[in-house]
């Protein structure tokens, strides 16, 4: 007797039919019958009832269903048991990311880490630069990639990239010039996130102008609203390539350096100082995530990402 006479007996049962039974199992109705019938010899008892409507368990197939039924419900409980226990044997990871990392490398990273470190109890979270370094603060998260971190005693900064941050504006007829002054770019219907937005604070930052003189068209603390603006040509932008990359690498928009104003942002790993966790971090292999983590970026963005 054996899981899988079982399993084709009980589904008979359950449907008091061979024929949808094997429909149900995806087998012939031949080989169906024919595991049962070696079943009820093997026990050497009749368990169905054969008419003409269909089937229905002998006294003796209604034990035999009852017993198996019984089988399959510990099976599935020590499935599960086995699981959880070695999900509680995994280390849990909090990984932040902004918007524009995790378009750019956000499922990449996923499968990477549930495929090459199955010991980490890996979960990524995605926020701009700012909410992901008041999260570290808290302790909402273990650790993250952020742009343009101002030093705080709570928090360990590490420089891993310099990232150039583009001026993106919808696809024209004529091929766009692969500059522009920085005039025409204030000038310009300007779609921006917040003041503590990356892009606004590194154009300010360039341009020399007060954050609060910056001409903003529309302020929106959204990458997906930002860029819908952009694509309907409604407004421009000071954006990451990640953000934009699938639209860039389409030709729907159009990415342009400004003329000697170059909009450099740095990338930052953010942990806390003095969590306690660094050497269970190395036993796990946290820091070989994230230098794979960042190898990914630097290949994915190009001649618009440094290592430092």
């Amino acid at each position: 007797m054996n899981l899988k006479q079982l399993r084709y007996f009980v589904t008979a049962v359950d449907l008091c039919n061979i024929t949808r039974a094997a429909k149900k199992l995806h087998v012939a109705q031949p080989a169906l019958g024919l595991h049962i019938r070696e079943l009820e010899a093997e026990l050497g008892v009749t368990l169905l009832h054969r008419h003409s409507r269909g089937v229905e368990p002998t006294v003796a197939g209604q034990l035999l269903y009852s017993r198996a039924n019984l089988i399959f419900e510990q099976l599935e409980q020590t499935r599960k048991d086995v699981t959880q226990l070695h999900n509680a044997a995994r280390e849990p990871v909090s990984l932040g990311l902004t918007t524009s990392l995790t378009l750019l490398v956000g499922t990449h990273l996923q499968l990477m880490a549930e495929r090459d470190f199955d010991d980490l109890a890996f979960s990524l979270v995605e926020g701009p630069s700012f909410f992901l370094a008041d999260a570290i603060e808290r302790e909402e998260l273990d650790v993250a990639l952020a742009y343009e971190i101002e030093p705080r005693p709570k928090l360990l900064l590490t420089a891993v990239m310099e990232e150039e941050i583009l001026f993106v504006t919808a696809a024209g007829k004529k091929k766009a010039p692969a500059e522009i002054a920085m005039e025409e770019v204030l000038n310009s219907k300007l779609a921006l996130g917040s003041r503590r937005d990356i892009g606004r604070r590194i154009l300010s930052r360039a341009a020399g102008v007060p954050l609060a003189d910056l001409k903003v068209a529309y302020e929106v603390q959204s990458i997906a609203a930002i860029r819908d603006l952009v694509l309907q040509g409604e407004a421009s932008s000071i954006m990451p390539y990640g953000s934009v990359a699938r639209e860039l690498e389409s030709g729907r928009l159009v990415a342009k350096r400004i003329s000697g104003f170059p909009l450099k942002s740095t990338l930052y790993i953010v942990r806390r100082t003095h969590s306690g966790n660094e050497k269970s971090w190395e036993a796990h292999g946290l820091d070989r995530l994230l230098d794979r983590t960042i190898a990914m970026v630097t290949e994915k963005l190009g001649p618009y990402g440094m290592r430092l």
